[in-house]
């Protein structure tokens, strides 16, 4: 994710199809929600057929180099609507509102194209709404920019460094995405079986970069070594008949030929419990996961806790120390190093008294 050239609606339709669905549904109620996808980068030709209905797509040889986790977290509200994060593992990759008329998104997180190893926050003008459900033939077109303003790291080493430096920087995308039912039919994943519609994507950007100083904006584009100036990008995205869930994502080249696969790996959603408990706990979230694990505390009194994780042996393999605030808190825990199985968790009190004891399963594509 948030790689040069990456659309929009890739940033947020993996973590839509957590939450999207019918339209009818209720935002609140589902913003726990994690779905699992991952990515095949040696996918078999075969699997791109032509336009039209009674298609049938068997995509069970897909294998997994890596798993990617989303979920969505309401940040708030305004004027009616949520504001919510959509999170990639640990990472929020887009900021978008909820409503009963669907969602829009309003802000991405991409790399800066400057200076690499730094991430920022880009304005979608106008705001984005995913197209999902749609019958076959069915078109649709996005025009817009995605625009981030940031101030020029005097401590950071980029790849171009103009003389004098400016005082701040802008990045511009400008954006033209078309999208086409193309085909429908049924999809064979590993994991689940769909009636699938297809949308065939073809996907447009041009970078502007500008520097300014002493109140005065200039184009630097062109002085700005190693950057793609313009990006054409074809996808292919399946979308499933019943819930509007996007189950595919291929990246195609100008042959037709297909580069990588993003596919969903688990034909379960997971959920948070949701019920409010009258005593102390802790639930963990995702279960099973691939990485980050979420542990919500419930019920606690204020002060130092210890979360401690063991083995199916016994053996305790991590121990975090937790300041618990509010009657109802969140933590984050990356678990990725560790194998996969079964580990227990404990919450102990300050005098290590143990408050529960419950299970968490790791697993691995």
């Amino acid at each position: 994710m948030g790689a040069i050239g990456r659309s929009i609606l890739f940033l947020i339709l993996g973590m839509a199809c957590a939450t999207v669905g019918a339209q009818d549904l209720s935002w609140s109620g589902l913003v726990e929600d994690t779905t699992y996808f991952a990515k095949d980068y040696n996918p078999d030709r075969s699997m791109v057929t032509l336009a039209g209905p009674a298609q049938t797509w068997d995509f069970r040889t897909l294998k997994a180099p890596y798993s990617i986790s989303r979920q969505m977290i309401i940040t708030g509200e305004s004027s009616g609507k949520k504001t919510a994060s959509l999170i990639n593992g640990a990472k929020a990759e887009a900021t978008v509102l909820l409503s009963a008329e669907g969602m829009e998104v309003t802000q991405i997180v991409e790399p800066n194209p400057i200076c690499p190893d730094q991430f920022l926050t880009f304005t979608v003008s106008p705001s984005y709404k995913p197209f999902t459900s749609a019958v076959l033939g069915e078109k649709n077109v996005y025009n817009g920019k995605i625009v981030a303003t940031f101030a020029w790291p005097r401590n950071t080493i980029c790849q171009w460094s103009p003389n004098p430096l400016p005082d701040s920087c802008r990045i511009t995308y400008t954006i033209q995405e078309q999208s086409m039912v193309d085909a429908e039919g049924l999809l064979y994943l590993p994991t689940e079986i769909d009636k699938a519609t297809r949308q065939k994507v073809e996907l447009k950007r041009a970078l502007k970069i500008e520097s300014k100083s002493k109140n005065v904006w200039r184009d630097v584009t062109a002085q700005v070594p190693g950057v793609r100036l313009i990006t054409n990008r074809q996808f292919l995205r399946f979308f499933s008949d019943i819930d509007d869930v996007q189950l595919v994502e291929m990246e195609v080249n100008s042959q037709q030929v297909p580069v990588s696969i993003e596919f969903k790996t688990h034909p379960i959603i997971t959920r948070v419990f949701t019920e409010e408990p009258s005593k102390p706990d802790i639930f963990a979230y995702p279960n099973p996961s691939y990485d980050i694990v979420r542990f919500q505390l419930a019920n606690l009194t204020p002060g130092r806790y210890h979360l401690k994780i063991y083995n199916i042996l016994g053996v305790p393999v991590k121990d975090i120390a937790v300041e618990v605030t509010h009657r109802r808190q969140t933590i984050s825990v990356d678990l990725s190093a560790m194998q996969r199985g079964t580990y227990l968790f404990r919450l102990l009190d300050k005098t290590n008294r143990t408050i529960k004891t419950k299970r968490v399963v790791l697993i691995r594509s």
